[in-house]
């Protein structure tokens, strides 16, 4: 008899990766426990036996040190440690083995502590804005977006805000990003909830109506848990739930508010019936102008990576839309070398791209019928690809969506395809019916978010910052928004929020700012407090600023040589700035000058020479016009000094709600008619002994203002119109004075547009007062004009807008009240909208100046442009006066 052997075969497991053997044990001490398995520890491994029989192992697992594989974040972040991991089974005991295997590849596909905190510190701005506690700690958040680092680098921010992570359910839009898998599990391991809901299923829900239905039933427990815990809800989206009717007034499962992120996502929530605040930061200043250059090179990238047998310099590529993204994409094809194309059916974006220097077709066929291209960019988010065009298609041709509709044709009508071929990593190669082979990048999405993550964390890093200070700003004011889409008020808040500048700063300035990306750090402390601040000029402007710098903290000394009876709450002195002791003003960190203006450039001397480094805040008008030059030479011999000069209406809230109301009523209407009018009745303060401007008249007064106000509801190319025009060559109504020089002006300015013909109003009285006469159709026509009114009003379409600035007047003599503005849209004597709006742009705009004076960032001399504008006018009035007083003397 022969006897026979039977050998049982072993099954080989090997992982890699920074594990360490504790975490390890721990995972196998577990899996032992729960299959009642006895655990023995060996020299660089455990076994797994049955009890009693530690010498025939049924599981081993061991580890030994591991050369570190590249890197897997964007960072280079490479983990100290790493090991080789060998899990060694029988078949007895594979359900053991196979849980075991699980629970390290989980353990593994977590972005480790190290990791993470590089995540975190390649984005500052994020880290800098972060509040220790915002507003929406005690708020539940969703966000729906790509599961890429900088999303992950949001997550974590929210988290460092205050919002607990079980508050925070993340859902993935579905893309095949490079470490999806890794996000997933971090997120997890954060606390947090992590789902998918797919682009695909909200575009098709019928198609996918049980994963949508495994979604929403997810999302609603979600929402109700959270309102059961008092918390609001709030979605950071594009718009996939708000479509889903989340948004609505009878959803049964509501979000109180929406942050939305694309494009798409406006499309999207068109019609949904949105009955809450959206905050619009797709259409914002800050994506438009910062987020969609990052997104177009991330393309252009991930283009050339899939690509790389490929001529691309001097060839042709063919880019469907010129948009935000198609444009900045045209451009860096054509820095690439390529002969660029675009195809849009929009008059309007082929003019801008032919004036680019591409060549433009109307329809892809047209584009077809006269170019072979080697590539063709989808941006559109429409269906591009016709039947008609997909039969114009030359062999060889790479179609590249950077959005996901544009080349749908393909995988919706089969019969237009006789093969398809997947090419693992880059593509679909398709064999159409016309015999030419045509080879569709990535899966049909956003094809530089396929397999990688291509838009640099630091690229992004303004736009997460950004998204954060909305969010916040939403949960902080979402009571007293009205329910529809925000835009102008989300650029109004970034702005406000110095991210800007903290962005140059960070990533652009010659000289890195003292927040470096080695060292990202809290949003800075208002920077006036403790600071030693000097008032020079007590009159009635001195006064304001004196209050807005003792409000941020600062340590205030008033000086004035002209009046004796100085406040005794601040250190005061009646001097001049030379007269001033050594040590008073050594130590003065910032100057506010309020003195009349033929006194500011003597005083601006004043200062800069006894402090060549000076911060000082001017009141405009800076200087007297034939002054300006000296001003000029006076920045430009002391470098070092930082100069701002007042500009208080640039920073008026209400007109930014004008400008909302204007997009609301009249979206697609360019201005016709705008009137600047600003008159006060100066007779009593002149009177009474103050400062009259006799070289600029009217204009010293409130002209700049307007000319402000003007240039915020000017679009550039109207702005650059205006200014183009000589004062000459406008209508000039004056009314002179003998004491006054000019007590009234109105300057008509008729501008021929590209759009039509626009017509601009702008009119400024200080001495009497005017009556309103005929029919009343405005709060201040509902008595005479006593002493003051400022307004604004543009006619569009066929509505009239306006904006009443502090004082408006009420019928029946009441008035708003101080700092409070109307905005009001009239269309056929019926009023469609009214709103009040509080803010005082004055202390915004002192606020503004002391963060940028006394930071450190660069900062440009201030712009004379529209002071230069006044002195012309000003030197054009003198000369036809009719009257003639004694020369001013200069000097």
């Amino acid at each position: 008899m022969t006897s026979q052997t039977t050998t049982i075969p072993w099954n080989w497991t090997v992982l890699h990766g920074p594990l360490s053997p504790q975490r390890v044990s721990q995972e196998v001490t577990s899996v032992a426990s729960r299959h009642h398995l006895h655990l023995v520890r060996i020299p660089n491994g455990l076994l797994l036996t049955e009890q009693g029989h530690d010498d025939d192992p049924l599981l081993r697992v061991g580890w030994r040190p591991h050369i570190p594989t590249a890197p897997d974040t964007l960072t280079h972040t490479v983990p100290a440690d790493q090991f080789e991991i060998l899990i060694h089974h029988q078949p007895t005991v594979a359900t053991a083995a196979a849980e075991l295997t699980k629970a390290l590849n989980q353990a593994l596909a977590c972005f480790t502590p190290t990791e993470q905190e590089q995540i975190s510190a390649a984005m500052p701005l994020l880290d800098r804005f972060t509040p220790d506690r915002s507003h929406l700690a005690d708020w539940a958040i969703i966000v729906r977006d790509h599961y890429v680092e900088n999303t992950l680098g949001l997550i974590q921010a929210l988290i460092r805000a205050g919002v607990p992570a079980q508050w925070i359910y993340v859902l993935d839009k579905g893309d095949a990003t490079l470490r999806r898998v890794r996000i997933h599990a971090t997120l997890r391991q954060m606390g947090c909830t992590s789902g998918v809901l797919d682009n695909t299923t909200i575009n098709a829900p019928y198609t996918h109506a049980a994963d949508l239905a495994k979604a929403r039933r997810s999302l609603d427990a979600f929402i109700d848990t959270a309102h059961q815990d008092n918390r609001r809800v709030m979605v950071i989206d594009d718009g996939g739930l708000i479509a889903q009717g989340y948004g609505r007034a009878d959803a049964t499962h509501r979000v109180d508010a929406a942050v939305e992120l694309t494009v798409s996502g406006l499309k999207r929530i068109k019609d949904a019936g949105v009955d809450i605040p959206v905050f619009n930061l797709a259409r914002s200043a800050l994506k438009l102008r910062l987020g969609y250059a990052e997104i177009a090179d991330s393309c252009l990238r991930r283009l050339r990576s899939l690509v790389p047998a490929i001529k691309m310099i001097g060839r042709p590529a063919l880019v469907l839309g010129h948009g935000a993204l198609g444009s900045r994409l045209s451009r860096a094809l054509a820095d690439q070398g390529c002969q660029v194309h675009v195809v849009d059916p929009d008059p309007l974006a082929l003019i801008e791209a032919a004036e680019a220097g591409h060549t433009t077709h109307p329809t892809l066929t047209q584009a077809l019928e006269r170019v072979h291209p080697v590539v063709i960019a989808g941006t559109t988010g429409e269906r591009a690809l016709t039947e008609e065009a997909l039969s114009l298609l030359p062999s060889g041709t790479f179609l590249a969506p950077f959005a996901t509709a544009d080349f749908s044709l393909l995988a919706e009508h089969p019969h237009a395809v006789q093969a398809e071929t997947e090419v693992p990593g880059v593509g679909r190669r398709y064999l159409l019916s016309h015999g030419c082979e045509v080879t569709v990048l990535g899966n049909g999405r956003s094809l530089n978010l396929f397999e990688a993550d291509a838009i640099p964390t630091q690229g992004y890093d303004a736009y997460r910052a950004g998204t954060l200070v909305a969010a916040d700003a939403l949960a902080a004011r979402h009571e007293h928004l009205s329910a529809r889409m925000h835009t102008e008020l989300v650029d109004h808040i970034v702005r406000e929020s110095g991210l800007y500048q903290a962005y140059y700063d960070t990533y652009l300035a010659t000289e890195p700012s003292p927040t470096t990306l080695e060292t990202p750090g809290r949003a800075l402390a208002n920077p006036v407090v403790g600071a030693s601040a000097c008032v020079v000029g007590y009159g009635k402007i001195g006064r304001l600023h004196a209050q807005i710098l003792t409000e941020q903290g600062a340590e205030l000394t008033v000086i004035d040589p002209k009046h004796q009876d100085l406040p005794k709450t601040y250190r005061s002195f009646p001097r001049g700035v030379d007269g001033l002791p050594p040590a008073v003003s050594s130590s003065i960190g910032l100057w506010s000058v309020c003195t009349p203006t033929t006194d500011h450039l003597p005083v601006l001397r004043s200062i800069l020479a006894h402090d060549p480094q000076a911060r000082v805040l001017l009141e405009k008008p800076a200087c007297l016009g034939h002054e300006i030059s000296d001003l000029q030479e006076l920045l430009k011999t002391h470098p070092e000094a930082r100069i701002v000069v007042t500009d208080q209406y640039r920073h008026a809230r209400a007109l930014d709600v004008l400008r909302e109301v204007m997009d609301q009523f009249e979206p697609d209407s360019t201005p016709t008619h705008v009137a600047v009018t600003f008159v006060k009745d100066r007779s009593a303060d002149i009177a009474l002994g103050r400062f009259v401007d006799r070289s600029y008249g009217v204009l010293g007064y409130e002209w700049l203002h307007m000319i402000t106000v003007l240039r915020s509801l000017l679009d550039e190319q109207a702005g650059a119109a205006y200014f183009a025009t000589a004062p000459v060559d406008t209508d000039l109504l004056a009314t002179y004075h003998e004491d006054l020089f000019v007590s009234a002006l109105t300057e008509r300015t008729h501008l021929t547009l590209p759009t039509g013909p626009l017509h601009i109003d702008l009119t400024s009285s200080i001495a009497t007062p005017t009556l309103a006469v005929g029919r009343r159709t405005s709060p201040d026509a509902s008595r005479p004009f006593t002493d003051r009114h400022r307004k604004a009003t543009i006619h569009a379409g066929r509505t009239r807008f306006t904006v009443f600035f502090d004082p408006v007047a009420l019928p029946g003599s009441e008035h708003l009240g101080l700092n409070r503005h109307l905005v009001q849209a009239e269309r056929d004597g019926v009023i469609l909208h009214e709103k009040v709006i509080d803010d005082s742009p004055l202390h915004t705009a002192v606020r503004d100046a002391t963060t940028k004076l006394l930071g450190s960032g660069p900062m440009a001399d201030p712009d004379l442009s529209s002071l230069h504008r006044i002195s012309v006018i000003a030197d054009l009035l003198r000369a036809n006066q009719p009257f003639t007083r004694p020369a001013a003397v200069h000097g």
